[in-house]
């Protein structure tokens, strides 16, 4: 099942592809797709850019404004407003045609792939138009990975399921499925791989972990006892300093010891001061917003509604996340604030649970593939941490 290939193994660089919604089919060959931004995610950014832009040139030309009067003539009342008005303008146009021109290029770079049952051929397609074309033959390719990706999405963190066939040279790896929707993704795993005669490859911890097509039909307990090594996992590990483990009468609860942040958290702490720096502000100005506004009432509303949206952002910073072993199953709470949300998977539907590398966060965490999902758990956690959640799930699914 595990293939050792050293520390390097762990952190490959891995391709960065395009999509969020992508699928080449197999059904029928020859076969093409392209690797590409949606629309849908490309049109909103130009048409927000857009209106940024024209209502910065709409006010530095004068639209509003009047220099010679009390400010801006909305209402009678309206004082001058806090920062001035040309650099506030002049910030909406730049960010405004920043947007516009990010989301256009990230629409006309490209990837065409083709398939004829025997051989890829890739057409990339960069900003500037330059092409570039290689093929490669499917023999030539190690197997079929499975990865999530985190990305950032505003101030959230979402999840991309991938499932690619994978190349010694990153440059040459193939999409096959690309989702931000984990529903399915070991059924869909399992089907490119059998599909193309493949082993699943996965990158881990501790090197990349290949199966064998005739393998996949077996859940991890089944696997292990095939191959005799559920002698490894008879004695429960001892608990590391990082985890909490508490056992009770019906439930074992484990939770990491305290926080740990990755990259994406302190993005998201960043914007979070920056927005209680910018509030801070403007509560310190609070007489003068209010003239602005020239309602107390609209005003009280505004700051309350800023304020709750602080206290959710703070929320979901300090979310916590435990794993409760309960009843055969696996269940992973997520807390924020006074809110939890649960996914479950059954122990004995768990197909393998890993230390996998993020390298977007440039940290670990703990991939738990069911028939019908792929849970994150410990993004952050160290990985020796990780590795003694794994080896204790696994002992107690084999109880």
């Amino acid at each position: 099942m595990r293939n050792q290939q050293g520390p390097r193994a762990m952190r490959r660089r891995l391709p960065k592809h395009l999509s969020y919604d992508y699928q080449l089919k197999l059904e029928e060959v020859p076969t093409k797709h392209a690797d590409r931004m949606p629309l849908k995610v490309v049109m909103p950014g130009i048409i927000l850019g857009l209106l940024m832009a024209v209502l910065g040139c709409f006010e530095l030309t004068g639209g509003m404004y009047d220099p010679e009067g009390l400010g801006y003539t909305i209402d009678a009342d309206t004082r001058a407003p806090l920062f001035s008005h040309t650099a506030v303008d002049a910030a909406f146009i730049i960010i405004g045609l920043g947007i516009v021109i990010g989301s256009i290029v990230s629409y006309v770079r490209y990837k065409k792939i083709f398939f004829n049952g025997k051989t890829f051929s890739v057409d990339l397609r960069g900003v500037f138009g330059e092409n570039e074309l290689f093929r490669e033959f499917l023999r030539n390719y190690e197997g079929v990975r499975l990865r999530m990706e985190f990305f950032q999405f505003g101030i959230l963190n979402k999840n991309k399921y991938i499932v690619e066939l994978v190349h010694r040279d990153p440059e040459k790896t193939i999409p096959l499925y690309i989702s931000t929707d984990g529903t399915g993704i070991y059924q869909i795993w399992y089907y490119y791989a059998k599909r193309l005669n493949m082993p699943t490859v996965i990158d881990t911890d501790e090197g990349t972990v290949k199966r064998e097509v005739p393998e996949l039909d077996k859940s991890l307990k089944e696997y292990l006892f095939a191959k005799g090594l559920i002698a490894v996992y008879e004695e429960a590990p001892k608990t590391p300093a990082d985890i909490v483990c508490i056992k009770k009468a019906d439930r074992t609860v484990i939770r990491p010891k305290r926080m740990f942040w990755d990259i994406f958290s302190l993005l998201g702490a960043f914007w979070l001061c920056f927005y209680l720096l910018v509030l801070a502000a403007a509560a310190f100005n609070y007489s003068r917003v209010e003239r602005m506004i020239g309602s107390p009432a609209q005003t009280a509303v505004i700051f309350a509604a800023a304020f709750l949206l602080a206290v959710l952002f703070i929320g979901l910073m300090f979310k916590k996340d435990k794993i409760v072993l309960k009843d055969g199953r696996l269940i992973l709470v997520h807390k924020f604030l006074f809110i939890s949300n649960k996914e479950y998977a059954d122990l004995s539907r768990i197909r393998d649970i890993q230390a996998v590398y993020n390298p977007a966060a440039d940290s670990y965490y703990l991939a738990i593939i069911t028939d019908d999902n792929m849970l994150a758990f410990g993004r952050g956690v160290p990985t020796e941490a990780l590795q003694w959640i794994r080896d204790f799930v696994i002992y107690t699914m084999t109880r």
